[in-house]
């Protein structure tokens, strides 16, 4: 299996010029008390979201925003103002329900700012109580969610999941990629179809449930291995399902 992320492209300059550096970031870290179990809603987010269980009664929410930018004065406050621009919202509704949300600034800003809308990247490292129920809307990019074991509703319009599992768990899947391909270290059915696949398996009415959802990319479902979250991995383009299944 492989990385499903796009290759860094190098661009001959003329030695006159100033290389970008990307060394322009904003990181932020939230906690909030929140009771196991309870459920916990993402949404609007773009970039890598990775989230933990762990076995504290607390969320913690570590977002960082960077950007590429010369390191002139003025593009420097610039790309901070940006980058500031970009809010994240935490609203504990209740002692069971938390919404995280990303807000990103209107095109008008950018227009206003700099007029264009600046290439920025999006890091999320959140930390939930390990029974939490997780209900995802992200808009782009990769998602990793360990050793969580509440029912898990997520979806992704380009990009990929991959999940890691307490493998004496009992499941039901439903997994779909419209443009993609799912991969599962659990017994089930997939289905292929065109260049969509599904995989599904009901399980017992106890069964936790894992509904997963992807527009373009692919589906991982792995039995944890180790004491330790795994970097995400896809199958290679063009692999075949057989190849692709545990």
């Amino acid at each position: 299996m492989t990385l499903r992320l796009a290759a860094a492209i190098a661009i001959c300059l003329p030695l006159a010029a100033k290389q970008p550096k990307p060394d322009m970031s904003v990181v932020t870290t939230e906690h909030v008390e929140f009771a196991p179990g309870g459920t916990i809603q993402v949404s609007g987010s773009a970039g890598e979201l990775n989230i933990e269980g762990w076995d504290r009664a607390e969320v913690e929410i570590t977002v960082t925003r960077s950007t590429y930018r010369t390191d002139t004065p003025r593009e420097q406050d610039l790309a901070q103002r940006q980058l500031n621009a970009i809010q994240v919202r935490v609203d504990r509704k209740s002692p069971t329900e938390l919404a995280i949300h990303t807000a990103f600034p209107k095109r008008s800003f950018w227009a206003r700012a700099a007029g264009r809308r600046p290439d920025v990247q999006m890091d999320y490292r959140i930390r939930v109580p390990r029974d939490s129920r997780l209900e995802i809307r992200h808009r782009g990019g990769d998602v990793v969610i360990y050793d969580v074991s509440g029912a898990i509703e997520a979806s992704v319009r380009t990009g990929d999941i991959l999940m890691q599992l307490p493998g004496a768990g009992q499941y039901s899947f439903d997994a779909h990629c419209r443009s993609g391909g799912v991969s599962s270290d659990f017994a089930g059915s997939y289905r292929t179809r065109l260049d969509s696949e599904s995989f599904v398996q009901p399980g017992p009415a106890a069964a936790t449930r894992v509904h997963l959802r992807v527009g373009t990319g692919g589906i991982t479902i792995q039995k944890m291995a180790s004491a330790e979250p795994q970097t995400i991995a896809t199958p290679p383009a063009g692999s075949s399902p057989t190849d692709r299944r545990g």
